[in-house]
């Protein structure tokens, strides 16, 4: 099968060698077929061959269709360059870094927060998918099911705002809503429907009409969110079909004279709206929304409201004129009882969080809630770590969730939790997700600071499985390998992961190419 001790060595025996001399070059699990004339080789050889072309050291030696001339001779030349390329990837990093059996293999979405591209990769770090859209920054994108990408754009529009926006399979914009400002998420509902966060200025006299206070708004501007479920009707437009409003369900004690007048601490399904004023009173968002979730089952909406430091969860099944009424109260509320008078300091669970979602049926732990709780604050001092929390929510029994004595809902049971052994090596104060996946295990996007583009699997006792880094800036091409990538230019607010038999990836070619780093 392997030549002779004193014959010239194969091209298949080289990377047979050299997969297994460096333990950073894997042989892949699954024969794909990359080459056209590996046919006759051994199933080992063929493994390595692909393995080290994931790997980038080479090429093949020919195209159209592409080959590898397994049983030619490797020249010092190409032994040469091999090696070299080999050691280079010996402490890669950017890329693929870890890559164990327990991980789950299945394609991620890496896009850097504003940037123009958007690549699909698999688990070996190779693209297999490209969107491109000129002229324009893709924020968040999201691979629906029909193969085609929607995207939060930035604001270059006529208007200045963000909008969402769909691409199909080569980045040609096929619908978008240009209209309000949108920011930060959206989802495509079941009915084809799209969910969008959006805001509205708030001048510093309409915010006293409703109860504000002068000190905490005097000379200030502000936004406020609000939600809008849109049917699209054209390339370019959309009607609204459902609205609701953080302004329809506010609360205060300042002023009894003023809308909403009542004791904060009775009145945990209303917003206070001089709570973050008062918290952060230098911010221009007072709620600052910045994740949605759907519930079919339930037909609930979750969000994340930063500012807030909780997770509330509405209804959904109203009309839009229900919706600014008591039936679009706070359904639940939890992570910082004393945004509602009901806690103090050590009450408080979540801290600036992002991505809170329940977690889809058919997963480990489906119906609970996954969540990624930044860190940032906590009884006036940092908390300076992050974590991933999975939480059981008491039961919504008719749409309504129990209260507890003081008018504080029923704390959930936490299921699951994952930090760093070190807790300081792990925090992202701004963005980043987390996902669970089929087989248990948790895939989490660090977004920001000290792990900004770190992309990696966790099974459930925490042992880190499968490890990427995004490679992308937004000032230039992809980062070389052995490129220290550790500033906010590769950003990385999100990155879905999807099974290989998710109905969006049967659309598209799937062929392995390159790795998106570049190598010297």
């Amino acid at each position: 099968m392997f030549s002779e001790d004193d014959a010239a060595v194969s091209r298949a025996e080289a990377a047979v060698m050299l997969t297994a001399a460096f333990g950073h070059l894997a042989a892949v699990d699954e024969i794909e077929g990359v080459f056209a004339d590996t046919g006759d080789t051994p199933e080992a050889a063929v493994r390595a061959i692909e393995g080290i072309h994931a790997a980038g050291l080479t090429k093949g030696c020919a195209t159209e269709p592409l080959r590898y001339c397994p049983h030619r001779p490797t020249t010092r030349g190409q032994a040469a360059a091999m090696l070299a390329r080999a050691i280079q990837r010996a402490e890669p990093t950017v890329g693929l870094i870890v890559n164990e059996p327990q991980a789950a293999r299945g394609y991620t979405l890496i896009n850097t927060f504003r940037s123009s591209s958007v690549y699909l990769i698999d688990h070996l770090g190779r693209k297999v998918h490209t969107w491109k859209i000129e002229e324009d920054e893709i924020k968040i994108a999201k691979l629906l099911e029909n193969g085609n990408l929607m995207v939060r754009l930035a604001g270059h529009n006529d208007n200045g705002n963000d909008r969402v926006a769909e691409l199909d399979r080569t980045g040609n914009i096929i619908w978008e809503y240009p209209y309000g400002n949108m920011h930060h998420d959206f989802l495509k509902l079941p009915n084809g429907n799209v969910l969008m966060l959006m805001n509205k200025l708030l001048t510093s006299p309409e915010a006293i009409t409703v109860g504000a206070r002068l000190k905490l708004t005097s000379g200030r501007r502000f936004w406020y969110d609000y939600l809008v479920e849109v049917k699209p009707t054209g390339p370019n437009s959309g009607e609204v079909v459902w609205q609701w409003s953080v302004m329809d369900h506010l609360v205060q004690d300042n002023d009894p004279n003023k809308p909403n007048y009542g004791p904060i601490a009775e009145h945990p399904e209303r917003i206070d709206i001089n709570y973050t004023l008062h918290q952060q009173p230098l911010r221009r968002h007072f709620t600052y929304l910045n994740a949605l979730d759907y519930n079919p089952a339930l037909d609930q909406i979750m969000i994340s409201a930063r500012n807030y430091s909780e997770l509330w969860i509405i209804d959904h099944n109203t009309t839009t004129e229900e919706a600014a009424g008591p039936k679009g109260d706070l359904l639940y509320r939890w992570g910082n009882p004393r945004a509602h008078g009901n806690g103090d300091y050590q009450d408080q669970q979540l801290f600036r969080q992002h991505t809170t979602h329940w977690i889809p049926q058919g997963l480990p732990g489906a119906g609970n809630v996954l969540i990624f709780n930044n860190g940032h604050e906590y009884n006036g001092l940092d908390r300076n770590y992050s974590t991933i929390d999975e939480i059981l929510l008491p039961p919504s029994n008719d749409n309504a969730y129990q209260l507890e004595p003081g008018y504080n809902f029923t704390a959930p049971q936490r299921q699951w939790s994952y930090s760093a052994s070190n807790t300081a090596d792990f925090y992202s104060p701004t963005m980043s997700g987390a996902q669970r996946l089929p087989n248990g295990n948790t895939q989490i996007c660090g977004g920001a600071g000290d792990v900004v583009g770190v992309i990696f699997q966790v099974t459930p006792d925490g042992t880190t499985v499968w490890k990427y880094i995004n490679p992308v800036s937004i000032n230039g091409p992809p980062a070389y390998q052995g490129d220290q990538v550790r500033d906010n230019t590769y950003e990385t607010y999100r990155a879905p992961w999807y099974p290989p038999d998710y109905p969006g990836l049967q659309h598209l070619d799937l062929t392995p190419k390159n790795p998106i780093e570049q190598y010297r």
